[in-house]
Parts: C-alpha cells; structure tokens; sequence
C-alpha cells in the first residue's frame, strides 16, 4: 500500500474517534443493569442474535417470528423497557444463532465480538498479520466500521469474512468460493451483484457451489425447523421490514448509507425517492458488469463488486460496509494506486464516517456517508474501465474465471 494511503486511512480513523465516543457515551454507554440510553440493552441487535438462538435450542420457534411474544420474551429475559425489536433474518440464520445461544449472553457478545474483529483484520490483510504491517492493523481497530459492528452487535465483520474471502478464493478455488457466496443467504440483500459477477466470469463451478449450498442451507432448515417458520417470515416478518424502508423513524435512519438514503433525507418523497433508487440499482449492475469485464486488476473488480452491492437495495446500514471496506484494504495493499488528492480524499472520507461522524451529520438532516459511497463506487469504476496507468499496463493479475 502506498503511504500516502495508509495515511488517509490512519488520519480517518483519528480524526473520527471524537465522534464515535461522543455518540458512545449519549446513546450507548451502559447503566449498572446494563441498560443503555438509546432503550435497548448492552449489545443492541446482538440480543436478536442470541435470543433467536436461545429459542431454537428450546425449540420454541413459534415465538422468533411473533412480534408479541417475542418481545415478551425480550423483556422478561433483559430489561422491562427494553424498545421494541423483531427477529428479522431467515430461519437459516438460526443455524448459525443457535451456536451463539448455547453459551451464557455476556460471554457470548464477547466472543462473537472478538470474532468479528479477528475476522475482519484478516480477510482485509489476505493473512495473519505481521510486525510490518503494525500501521496498518492500527487502522482497522481503530475503524469506525469495525466500532460500529461491535457498539451494535451486528455481524458486518463476519459477512465481510464471508463476502470478500469469497472474493479472494474465487480464482484460485472456485469451490471454496461458491460455498462462502452460498452461506451469504443468511443477509442475502447484500449479495444481488456476486451471481451477476459470476456468470459475466464464467465462473460455472463458483456458481453451482453457491447454489448448491444455499439450497443445503434452506434444506437444512426445513429438516430442523420444519416449514412453519419460513412461512411466517415470508408472510409477515418481510412485510414488516419493509416498513421501516417506507417509514424511516427510528434511529436506525441516521445509520442508512444507500442512496435512497440520501434523497429521504433531501426530502423527496418515498416513492420518488424508491423509483430513483431502482434507477441507480441498474445502473449499479450495469457498470459492475463492465468493470468485471474490464482488464483492471482482480483486486479492483473485486472492490467495485462489494461498493457495488452495497449500493443495489434501499436498505443497506453503516455495519454492512465492512465488506466494501475489507475489499478497499485489498485493493489498496496489492495495488499500486495512484495517489492522487481525489483518491486520498474519498478513502480517508470513506474510512472516517461509518459510525460516529455518519450519526452526527444525518441527525442534521445532511446525509454524506451516502454522497461519499456513491463517490467511492464511481471513482473505482472509473479506474477498472480505464485501466491504462504508467507501468501497470497489464491484464488483470487473476482472471477470476474459474
């Protein structure tokens, strides 16, 4: 990675810590109980996590999908005040949370918290880091997407594991690949883009990997839990989720990154603003196309492929950039990018306002984490298809084919 790069990434993160403790401290720090200011409990969506698991393994999976009785449980289980929450992932994603809900709730956030960190340093590395590379690991713990993922809960670092391993893998072990794309079907919004990638590539064993594990997963399911759950999901929990797509009222919209996003907080109306980001969708997977088809480096069209998914859907949040930013280390590091003060500008830009920064600006009604991402993606799409620098006029360094 050039220095210049490295520096950007270094001052982003600094410079994005005031905020990221300002935010912490408001609407995250907890009380003696454990309780948080912002009405949900320490770990915040980390409780769907292991309360969904936690129900699997008692086998009351008639409750995971019942708003009512769901919450109750919630309450009972945490804390009487605890702000209305739902179990919004796929009954597949079970599999996975029932490991989680096997082991006390504290230790278990801990865990899946160190998980995610460990997971996230090195798919953006490619490796286990080393002594040399101590600049850049400062960087990544100090990124605001991996606080994000970790003040919330969530398992953005874990799919970016998922995602951009998948993408390292795919020239070199197509099988491999296809079976992390398959096991992306637990948030399967983010990856609309990775079958579009893999037939432009003819990548037919990715593929059929993917497919073959992503219909062992649902077949899995059905055997463990029967079909009763999917049925409640399809019906009613995907309908309501949609609402919070339509509605934007709750905190969650100061940490919504897409460009529907954007043109909410602008003002336009819901359903122009929806027609608009159909619109940029298209265009997203058009110009992903053309970049996958390009000769820039693997590398680069792998970077273009992650901004790009991140892009195709209105409802896309700031933890879920783990994925284009592991891909963004990528790049960097194995590439010889120029740098040139637009590219310095957007990456440190990129690097700083998940979390703390993206919070503070969109309460103010100003929604530039969106702006930037769609900045980002253009700026790197605009480098695959013109991929003619001094000294790096080569084929891309993997054709990905497979």
């Amino acid at each position: 990675m050039r220095g210049a790069y490295l520096k950007a990434l270094l001052a982003g993160a600094l410079f994005a810590l005031p905020a990221g403790i300002i935010v912490i401290a408001n609407s995250f720090w907890p009380d003696a109980a454990l309780f948080q200011p912002n009405g949900f409990y320490l770990g915040s969506d980390f409780l769907n996590y292991w309360t969904g698991g936690r129900l699997a393994l008692e086998g009351r999976l008639d409750v995971v999908y019942d708003l009512a009785r769901y919450n109750a449980v919630l309450r009972d289980w945490f804390a009487p005040e605890l702000r209305l929450m739902n179990f919004s992932y796929p009954p597949q994603a079970l599999l996975l949370f029932m490991g989680i809900g096997a082991h006390p709730y504290l230790l278990a956030l801990a865990l899946w918290s160190l998980a995610g960190a460990i997971a996230f340093v090195a798919v953006a590395l490619g490796r286990a880091p080393k002594r040399q590379d101590g600049p850049l690991v400062w960087a990544l713990a100090l990124a605001p997407v991996l606080w994000v993922n970790i003040v919330f809960g969530q398992f953005g670092l874990l799919l970016a594991a998922l995602f951009v391993g998948a993408l390292r893998a795919l020239p070199v072990r197509p099988i491999l690949a296809g079976v992390l794309i398959g096991m992306l079907t637990i948030k399967p919004q983010l990856g609309l883009l990775l079958p579009l990638m893999l037939v432009l590539l003819n990548a037919w064993r990715a593929f059929a990997a993917a497919a073959v594990t992503a219909i062992a997963l649902l077949a899995l399911s059905v055997a463990v839990f029967d079909f009763e759950p999917w049925q409640i999901y399809m019906a009613d929990t995907m309908p309501f989720q949609w609402r919070f797509v339509e509605v934007m009222n709750g905190f969650y919209r100061f940490q919504m990154v897409t460009p529907y996003t954007a043109l909410w907080f602008l003002g336009l109306p819901v359903g122009a603003a929806l027609v608009v980001q159909g619109v940029i969708s298209l265009a997203v997977a058009v110009a992903t196309g053309a970049a996958v088809r390009s000769e820039a480096c693997w590398p680069l069209k792998a970077t273009v492929v992650a901004f790009g998914s991140t892009l195709m859907v209105p409802y896309v949040l700031a933890y879920d950039l783990a994925i284009p930013l592991a891909a963004l280390v990528w790049y960097l590091r194995e590439s010889e990018v120029p740098a040139g003060p637009l590219g310095l500008g957007l990456v440190g830009a990129v690097w700083a306002l998940p979390f703390g920064l993206a919070i503070l600006l969109q309460t103010q009604g100003l929604p530039v984490l969106p702006v930037v991402l769609v900045a980002c993606y253009v700026w790197l799409v605009k480098q695959a298809l013109g991929w003619r620098w001094r000294g790096l006029d080569r084929p891309a360094a993997a054709s990905a084919k497979a």
